[in-house]
């Protein structure tokens, strides 16, 4: 009876050993830019000025608010002019996300805003 449960014992701390060293994957990290959702960070960031699908709201557009699902504009802006954007803002009307949005967060929005883009 003992040696059983010395056995148990020591199945159950080899399997508690083994759990404490496994290490979560970065696709598994909060932190990781496969774990940030870009169209849920633009939904609730983005779409009260640009619209859910990025072409922008009439008061916005009638202040110079570009359609970011438009060919042209997204051929015209590389991904880091994109970021950059986001980061610090532009204009008197984009307010700058740097102290609102981690770097993985800035990354997926731009490719959510890439995603955007009308065929």
């Amino acid at each position: 009876m003992r040696i059983l449960k010395l056995t148990i014992a020591a199945a159950a701390g080899a399997m508690c050993l083994v759990a404490l060293s496994v290490r979560p994957t970065a696709a598994s990290s909060p932190s990781s830019p496969l774990a940030v959702d870009g169209a849920s960070v633009f939904g609730s960031k983005c779409a009260i000025c640009h619209g859910k699908d990025g072409a922008g709201t009439p008061n916005w557009k009638s202040k110079g608010q570009p359609d970011l699902s438009s060919a042209d504009w997204q051929k015209s802006r590389t991904d880091a002019q994109i970021s950059e954007i986001v980061k610090n803002g532009k204009g008197k009307y984009m307010p700058s996300f740097k102290a609102k949005l981690s770097d993985d967060e800035v990354n997926a929005v731009v490719a959510h805003v890439r995603s955007l883009k009308k065929r």
